[in-house]
């Protein structure tokens, strides 16, 4: 049988960015104090809010540009010839800003061979009255503009970094009329939720049957593995936290419109503590953390409507992307071939229309 890692490989959920020269959080700081590496990891370190430190994990793969040359460089020992590039909190909040990160991605994997850049999933308020001319301008910058996100991981713990500045923003009525419009441009909708949010995930699934959902990594259970913030401490805690999730994407996989992530399992938000080791988790530490929840939701799902994602470097921080992507070929060895390259490679060409 083929092995995954021998055969063509689609990474359909990596960010990009660049301190220097674009509108990120870090951007003052890096210009600032850029020039004296200890002085900005320290005031980073000291200037950061603990909710922030604790969601990274470290500030290694955050701080600092991760832009094509990084990201090949990773990825130098795995066939992955695309990748999908997933909006990373541009901070350009004008009515088209979002789409200046649509522009500067095709503006940096210009000339880029390998892996090349194969499609766009860029940031728009859904809510704002300007949603369709944001939308315009996003078409304009790239052709490979196939989808949209607007994080919605909302959890009311302060201990956890709120990627949504309300809760079950997906209820309000202006918002819904923005994501109704997703479907004029036959573009998806990437959702973020947190596991005890997956029911509102349904509930927008069924309101919209004829929209295309991915859902990202996994519906994310926070303290799943292991304590963080309020959630995970004991075993009793865990074994809660699993019901809820499982329940919740069980209740989901009963949408045929949503398709699933298996990304972003190795972030610190997840419990594993991987992070805070100073050597690499073993492949068979990956796998009893991964495997188990990786099957449970292709049972779910279905080889038709999952793919693998590496989420880096935001889970650079617990493994290399090497071993990530051994992890998911030794996930799902005993699949068959079809199977498999559905996972590493065709969904995502398929839902994201890389090269239509």
């Amino acid at each position: 049988m083929t092995s995954p890692l021998s055969m063509p490989i689609i990474d359909p959920h990596i960010h990009q960015w660049d301190l220097w020269n674009t509108p990120r959080i870090l951007s003052l700081p890096r210009k600032l104090l850029g020039w004296n590496r200890s002085l900005y990891e320290t005031t980073l370190r000291l200037g950061a809010r603990k909710r922030d430190r604790d969601y990274v994990g470290r500030l290694d793969y955050v701080a600092y540009d991760y832009l094509p040359q990084n990201y090949a460089a990773d990825a130098a020992q795995l066939p992955i010839q695309q990748i999908v590039h997933v909006e990373a909190e541009w901070k350009d909040h004008s009515p088209l800003g979002p789409a200046g990160e649509t522009a500067w991605l095709e503006k940096i994997f210009d000339g880029v061979d390998r892996p090349r850049l194969g499609a766009i999933v860029g940031h728009a308020k859904l809510q704002s009255p300007h949603l369709n001319a944001c939308l315009q301008a996003h078409l304009a910058a790239s052709k490979k503009l196939t989808g949209i996100r607007q994080m919605l991981a909302f959890d009311h713990d302060r201990g956890i970094m709120r990627y949504c500045d309300q809760p079950e923003l997906s209820r309000n009525p202006r918002w819904r009329l923005g994501l109704a419009q997703l479907a004029d441009h036959q573009l998806v909708f990437d959702a973020w939720f947190f596991h005890h949010q997956l029911g509102e995930a349904r509930e927008l699934a069924l309101a919209f049957p004829t929209q295309t959902f991915v859902l990202d990594h996994m519906g994310t259970p926070i303290g799943y593995g292991g304590p963080f913030a309020s959630y995970g401490h004991t075993a009793n805690d865990r074994d809660r936290i699993h019901k809820t999730w499982q329940e919740g994407m069980a209740a989901l996989a009963e949408c045929p419109n949503v398709h699933i992530k298996l990304s972003g399992f190795f972030m610190p938000v997840v419990g594993f503590g991987f992070e805070h080791r100073t050597q690499t988790p073993s492949q068979q530490e990956l796998s009893d953390a991964f495997t188990p929840a990786c099957r449970f939701v292709l049972e779910q799902f279905g080889a038709d409507r999952c793919l693998f994602a590496s989420n880096f470097p935001m889970d650079k921080v617990s493994t290399s992307l090497f071993n990530l992507y051994q992890l998911y070929a030794n996930s799902v060895v005993d699949l068959p071939y079809a199977d498999q390259r559905k996972l590493f490679h065709d969904n995502a060409q398929r839902i994201y229309r890389i090269g239509a």
